[in-house]
């Protein structure tokens, strides 16, 4: 056996000085956290601050992965998500399959019965949920209702186009803690009655995980996406826009006319389970059917998704990406109609009507080379890459769980 040296030992000191350390800050009631994730978007949004949290001794990470995670035809994202070796991952099964009104209300329904379930089975100390989902609502109203802490990313946000607007605000009154992503969403956080002490503007978890990215090759790339075509991507995902909008079977088709004359390929991711998205789905399978270069999927694994938008020459939809991602990638985006109406975007955004001819404008704008340049200089405005540092800071100063209990 080799022997260790003084400054192993030395080392070996620190890293168990550096632990009591934390043991001591660490609040004694929490040691089990757990993170609700029902999209394939917000399970890899979480990974910098799970890492984070599995790094301590004293927390237990455990990931209830319910939602769309389990439906083949949003492509069973479970089997996409990596956890570190201390996280547990536990799925929580209630998807009911349908897209219209009543079918999306049943499966809230039923999230509110399976996230209780899971909860209660695994008594975490604090609940982490993320953004505005339906599903998500029903999660947090689980952790009430089961008198479990809450602590919310991404509240106090705005998307005019979408019902989950009000239950971005719904959870917003239901958590405890809330880490939202700019100061003005902060602000508006406060304004709804929140005591200044439980809210931290941190910045977007995913400009954590996007600092350290390191993309796939474009030929690596390729060989997953099929066919082999070098010539500029068009990156395409589109969702329901669900508030005073028109039917998804017309919104779905002004945006594809819009893409239709791309001489290159294009990647089609599918859309979410909201209102609606059966029609856009099915348009999206009769785009691709009659076009050797043009690709459907259900869903990508994060690493692949994100290499896609590098490799990219242009986002094409209504997805968070164009905002939230796509600035870190330098990446040129068009975004439609008013899904992601009232939040904040950067110069690599350009806005357009639900409308064919303005969006083939937009995309054929997009691809100039000034444009691009342009974009190159863009700095993203959802963070700065430490916003899981500055929720442990706060995790290790939490008063006890009678007091943040209370509201």
């Amino acid at each position: 056996m080799l022997s260790e040296s003084p400054a192993s030992h030395e080392s070996t000191r620190q890293g168990s000085a550096e632990r009591a350390r934390e043991a001591e800050s660490s609040p004694v009631w929490l040691k089990r956290i757990a993170f609700i994730s029902t999209t394939r978007a917000d399970a890899g949004i979480y990974t910098p601050l799970i890492e984070a949290v599995a790094a301590r001794e004293a927390w237990e990470p455990v990931l209830l992965a319910g939602g769309t995670h389990q439906s083949p035809e949003h492509g069973q994202t479970q089997n996409e998500i990596r956890v570190p070796k201390r996280a547990r991952l536990v799925p929580v099964d209630h998807f009911i399959p349908g897209d219209d009104p009543v079918a999306v209300a049943c499966n809230t329904g039923a999230a509110i019965g399976a996230f209780a379930e899971a909860v209660d089975r695994l008594r975490p100390d604090l609940v982490f949920v993320l953004g505005d989902r339906a599903e998500m609502l029903a999660a947090a109203l689980a952790a009430t209702l089961c008198g479990t802490a809450i602590a919310h990313l991404h509240g106090g946000d705005v998307t005019r186009g979408a019902y989950d607007d009000a239950c971005r605000h719904a959870i917003t009154k239901l958590a405890h803690l809330h880490f939202p992503a700019l100061p003005d969403h902060a602000a508006r956080i406060a304004s709804m009655g929140e005591a200044p002490w439980r809210i931290l503007p941190t910045g977007a978890l995913a400009v954590d995980a996007l600092a350290k990215f390191e993309p796939l090759d474009r030929d690596r790339l390729d060989g997953i996406l099929s066919p082999r075509d070098h010539r500029p991507l068009l990156v395409f995902v589109f969702h329901p826009q669900t508030v005073n909008a028109p039917p998804a079977a017309q919104q779905i088709a002004e945006a594809l006319a819009g893409i239709a004359s791309w001489d290159g390929p294009m990647l089609l991711i599918g859309p979410n389970a909201d209102v609606g998205h059966g029609a856009v789905r099915g348009a999206m399978e009769a785009f691709v059917a009659n076009r050797p270069a043009a690709r459907l999927v259900a869903s990508l694994p994060q690493a692949v998704f994100w290499s896609a938008l590098a490799h990219a020459a242009v986002l094409v939809g209504n997805s968070s990406a164009a905002l939230l991602e796509a600035p870190s990638l330098h990446l040129p985006a068009v975004n439609i109609g008013d899904r992601q109406a009232g939040r904040h975007r950067a110069a690599n955004v350009i806005d357009v009507p639900s409308d064919r001819a303005a969006v083939a404008a937009a995309v054929q704008y997009a691809s100039t080379d000034a444009f691009r340049a342009q974009t190159r200089q863009v700095v993203n405005p959802y963070g700065d890459g430490h916003a899981a540092e500055r929720i442990l800071a706060v995790l290790d100063r939490l008063p006890p769980r009678e007091q943040l209990l209370v509201k």
